[in-house]
């Protein structure tokens, strides 16, 4: 079986063991590759399309939320230096982004670094109890300490919290010879501005994308067969989009006109 032929993809069951529910972009070994992650925003509209598709070839996210219709809740905090190199994509400052992240009602925070190459992701990331982001704060630490690789980058590049991303996420995942398969859906996104490590916003949110949601698949190697009878049975194409980008022009950060070299 392999992804880029005609293979199907088999769609474990959901508590079966392994990491099937994991984004394939995910750093687990040394040698694990970048993988691939193609954007789509989609109306609303379509959004029973997908699901109907998804429903079928497809399994559901373990952390799926009844409460929420299958959905589960994210919230990232993203980190940019004082002059927004990250925003303004300053060389240097364009392939990575650092990120706090928080999923659903999980008690741990998860420090994330997200490296991209064209279409290729690549995720390192620790999870570290909320009561440890007091460390973030300090110069330097002295002890062994889980997230002290985000420390030392984040310090290095004088990184501190910019915005506050929320939206609701429906997930789909299968797995083939070369990896798991993942199709997300974020729907009902927001951003805020902050300054602090706070998953808790301290103004209302602006809204993103309204009447459209944000659909990603992700897969390790060439495009599989499933995904690309979905994207020519919807006559879809890959849009580029940052929600980064999207929710800090839209609360005013970084309008003034600057020229990138």
């Amino acid at each position: 079986m392999n992804c880029s032929s005609d293979a199907e993809p088999v769609v474990l069951p959901l508590h079966a063991p392994g990491e099937q529910h994991l984004s394939p972009s995910l750093l687990l070994t040394a040698r694990t590759l970048p993988a691939f992650e193609l954007k789509f925003v989609l109306p609303e509209g379509r959004l029973s399309e997908v699901l109907a598709w998804a429903s079928h070839e497809l399994g559901p996210d373990p952390h799926a939320d009844a409460e929420l219709g299958g959905a589960y809740a994210i919230r990232s905090i993203y980190l940019d230096t004082p002059s927004l190199d990250v925003l303004h994509r300053t060389p240097g400052f364009r392939s990575r982004k650092f990120r706090l992240r928080r999923y659903g009602r999980e008690h741990l925070v998860y420090l994330e670094r997200k490296t991209k190459r064209g279409d290729r992701v690549l995720k390192r990331r620790t999870c570290v109890p909320p009561a440890d982001l007091e460390r973030l704060h300090l110069p330097t630490i002295e002890q062994v300490w889980d997230g002290q690789w985000f420390h030392e980058r984040i310090a290095r590049r004088q990184l501190r919290p910019a915005c506050l991303l929320s939206y609701e996420r429906l997930a789909f995942v299968g797995r083939c010879a070369d990896g798991p398969l993942r199709l997300t859906i974020d729907r009902r996104i927001g951003c805020s501005l902050t300054d602090a490590f706070d998953f808790h916003p301290s103004v209302p949110q602006v809204p993103l994308l309204a009447g459209q949601v944000v659909l990603e698949l992700k897969f390790r190697v060439a495009l599989p067969t499933p995904f690309k009878g979905l994207l020519s049975d919807l006559r879809l194409s890959p849009t580029g989009v940052s929600k980064y980008q999207l929710g800090m022009r839209a609360c005013g950060a970084g309008l003034e006109a600057r020229e990138v070299g």
